[in-house]
């Protein structure tokens, strides 16, 4: 009777000290969620400010020049913080963790990074939250193009554009050029006419 008694109680010590670890996890999960929400509302907020910034005194003026500097410590900031819940969560925040759409805000702040070291060294694991689904392919062909020009060689996707010697939207040069479509598919992305026209580049 008292072996009996005594394994009841370790049996509920445990049961509250599992019950105890889950509410734990649930309120860190929560957190994340949180703070992941915060990180892409004053993101978005920021930008669309600069864009009605830059449409009214024009790229160069210097409260357009202020408006981008304070996106780039922004950027910095909210880089600082993501790269605190990759550490929290042990790897990449995505769509089992924090659930849809805050799956994607880690991804948007890498990839907003000026610094070309940061999109190389998270390259690997957003690849690798791709692959198990934890996060939209679409972001990886975007990542992979970005480290490409970065590097000077040809992109994959067809995803990086910029602006030519004749002040014109062009697509950076595309490796396999012919098949570029196919790869695009592969990675659930517009073919490639439907895109470039979609972001007024001209061919």
């Amino acid at each position: 009777m008292k072996t009996k008694f005594l394994s009841l109680i370790l049996l509920c010590l445990i049961t509250t000290s599992l019950w105890a670890q889950a509410t734990k996890n649930a309120a860190a999960m929560a957190d994340v969620r949180k703070r992941l929400t915060q990180i892409y509302e004053k993101d978005q907020k920021e930008r669309a400010a600069y864009d009605a910034i830059e449409r009214q005194y024009g790229w160069g003026a210097k409260e357009s020049q202020d408006a981008r500097q304070k996106i780039k410590d922004m950027d910095k900031e909210h880089l600082t913080e993501v790269e605190k819940i990759i550490a929290q969560v042990g790897g990449y925040p995505g769509k089992s963790v924090v659930g849809q759409p805050l799956d994607q805000v880690a991804f948007l702040i890498i990839q907003h990074s000026v610094d070309r070291a940061v999109h190389e060294k998270y390259l690997p694991m957003v690849t690798e939250a791709a692959q198990k689904n934890e996060l939209d392919k679409a972001g990886v062909a975007f990542l992979t193009d970005q480290v490409k020009v970065q590097k000077k060689e040809k992109q994959v996707y067809g995803t990086q554009i910029h602006i030519n010697n004749q002040g014109q939207k062009d697509v950076y040069p595309i490796e396999d050029e012919a098949n570029v479509d196919q790869r695009r598919k592969q990675m659930e992305l517009e073919p490639m006419a439907a895109y470039l026209a979609r972001m007024g580049v001209k061919k």
